[in-house]
C-alpha cells in the first residue's frame, strides 16, 4: 500500500521550517497566472491527491479542481509535489516551499491562525477501519471511550484533535497508507480516519472493514495557501464559484466517489468555519 512515488524534495518538519521561499511561496501572487509559476503539494490520500502508481503523475479530486482552476483558468504554470508527512503540509506552506496545498484539508480555528483557506469544497464523515467483523462493535467515538483498544490516527489530522477532546487514548501515524497498515498487521485494532479515504484505500482489503460513517463535527475541506496570498485566493474563490453554480465542480470529483452528498451546505463560508464554534455550525447546517 505504500506509494512508489514521492515528490522531489519531500523534506522533514525541521528541514521544512528552515527553508526560505522557493517557486512562488513569497506571496507575490497578484493577477491572474499570465505563465507565472505556482507550486502546489498533495498529500498520499485516496481519493482527494496522491500520486498514480502506474503513471507517476498526481491525480485525485483535489487536484483535478486545482489543475482545473489554477492552470485552465487563470492560466498558471503549476508544479505538483507530494508531501508524504501531513503535519508537513502547513509547515511547508508558511516555510514558502509551495504556494498551495491541495489534499482535501479541513478548515478548522487552528489552522486558520497559520493558512489562508479557499472557500468550502467538500463534506467529510468519519469511519474506523477495524478487523472484518468488527468484532469489537466500535462505529463512534462514543464506543471508544471505555473500549480500551488500540487505536491510531493521522498525525494533524482532524480526527486525532477530536479525540484528543473526548479523552481516547490514541498513537499517530505520519500517513494514510502506514494506518492501514498498523490494522492490517495487528498492531492497532482501529484507525479513524475520513470515511472516503477508507473505503477508496482499504475497502477492498481481505480481513478488514470499513465502518458506517458518522459525523462528530462538521468536517469540512478546501484548498490552503499563505496568509498575505489574499488576491491568489480570490482568483481561487471566484473561479470554485463559478465552478459550484454550473454543477462543474461534482463533474470533476464525481469521478473519484464524490456525489451531492458531500457538497458543502449552502451559504457555509471559510470564514465561519474558521471563527465560529464547531458546534454551533454543525447544529446549524446538519442537524436541522
Amino acid at each position: 500500500k505504500t506509494h512508489s512515488a514521492r515528490a522531489m524534495g519531500a523534506l522533514s518538519a525541521t528541514a521544512l521550517l528552515a527553508l526560505t521561499a522557493c517557486g512562488n511561496g513569497d506571496g507575490g501572487n497578484e493577477g491572474d497566472g499570465d505563465g507565472e509559476e505556482l507550486t502546489i503539494a498533495l498529500f498520499g490520500e485516496e481519493p482527494y491527491s496522491w500520486i498514480d502508481e502506474e503513471s507517476g503523475e498526481p491525480t485525485g479530486a483535489t487536484i483535478a479542481v486545482a489543475e482545473e482552476i489554477f492552470e485552465n483558468r487563470l492560466g498558471y504554470d503549476i508544479t505538483i509535489e507530494e508531501e508524504p508527512d501531513w503535519d508537513n503540509l502547513i509547515p511547508g506552506l508558511t516555510a514558502g516551499h509551495w504556494d498551495v496545498v491541495s489534499a482535501g484539508m479541513s478548515i478548522t480555528g487552528e489552522r486558520c491562525a497559520e493558512a489562508a483557506f479557499g472557500e468550502p469544497e467538500l463534506l467529510y464523515t468519519t469511519a474506523f477501519l477495524v478487523e472484518e467483523g468488527n468484532p469489537h462493535g466500535v462505529e463512534d467515538f462514543e464506543d471508544l471511550q471505555e473500549a480500551g483498544l488500540d487505536v491510531v490516527a493521522l498525525s494533524g489530522a482532524v480526527e486525532s484533535g477530536w479525540m484528543e477532546e473526548e479523552g481516547i487514548d490514541h498513537d499517530t501515524v505520519g500517513s494514510a497508507d502506514d494506518g492501514i497498515e498498523f490494522v492490517e498487521g495487528g498492531r492497532a485494532d482501529v484507525f479513524a480516519l475520513t470515511a472516503a479515504s477508507l473505503e477508496a484505500m482499504a475497502g477492498d482489503i481481505d480481513g478488514l472493514e470499513v465502518t458506517d460513517s458518522f459525523e462528530h463535527e462538521l468536517s469540512i475541506g478546501a484548498h490552503a495557501f499563505l496568509p498575505e496570498d489574499e488576491d491568489l485566493v480570490e482568483e481561487f474563490n471566484a473561479e470554485l464559484a463559478e465552478l459550484m453554480e454550473s454543477g462543474e465542480y461534482l463533474e470533476l470529483v464525481e469521478e473519484f466517489g464524490f456525489s451531492e452528498d458531500e457538497m458543502p451546505p449552502s451559504g457555509l463560508t471559510a470564514q465561519e468555519l474558521c471563527e465560529e464554534d464547531p458546534d454551533e455550525l454543525a447544529e446549524e447546517y446538519i442537524e436541522d
